[in-house]
């Protein structure tokens, strides 16, 4: 990519405030939702403040966006997970009864 390109890339976004790293959303999705997708939530947002402060405006904003995303699929794969572990255990607790 040419430094022209890069350029007016980083013109269109505001340079006085870094985007939003969801630090601590990536932070309580990994925890209380589903730990493997949550590391990469994690992963990018702490490449947000880093990307920023290298001037690098564009991979902040996209780093943004990706940590965001992530932590919604975190919430959907903890969900489908602990419903998948809910049920589970009501089927152990209640499902067959052995008739001896």
């Amino acid at each position: 990519m040419s430094e022209e390109v890069v350029d007016q890339e980083n013109d269109e976004i505001p340079k006085d405030k870094a985007p939003n790293n969801y630090l601590v959303f990536a932070i309580i999705c990994s925890i209380a939702c589903f730990a493997p997708v949550g590391i990469f939530a994690l992963f990018y947002s702490l490449r947000v403040n880093q990307y920023w402060e290298q001037k690098m405006y564009s991979k902040s904003k996209r780093s943004s966006a990706i940590t965001r995303l992530l932590c919604i699929w975190t919430i959907i794969a903890g969900i489908i997970f602990w419903m998948g572990i809910l049920s589970g255990a009501i089927y152990n607790i209640f499902g067959q009864k052995s008739h001896n």
